[in-house]
């Protein structure tokens, strides 16, 4: 967070279904969870942003490493942080 001796170990991957070294596509968020549909639009446009707030506060958050494989495109996903 700081610097101070922290750092972010290289992750990698080896595809399960043909066995290549699969390619790293960085960081990414994924959310879980959340009001959706009419319901979640209904809040945002009643509520403004306490409706957004409201929204956020049933959503779950983390963050995943995505590798992808050359050979078959095999997607797979580790996670780093969140929930």
């Amino acid at each position: 967070m700081f610097g101070f001796g922290e750092h972010q170990e290289a992750m990698t991957a080896q595809c399960p279904c043909c066995q290549t070294q699969m390619q790293d596509k960085g960081t990414h968020g994924v959310r879980l969870g959340g009001v959706t549909g009419l319901l979640g639009a209904g809040m945002d446009a009643v509520l403004g942003n306490v409706g957004e707030d409201a929204n956020e506060a049933f959503e779950k958050k983390m963050t995943v490493q995505l590798f992808v494989c050359p050979q078959c495109r095999e997607v797979s996903m580790k996670y780093v942080t969140g929930l």
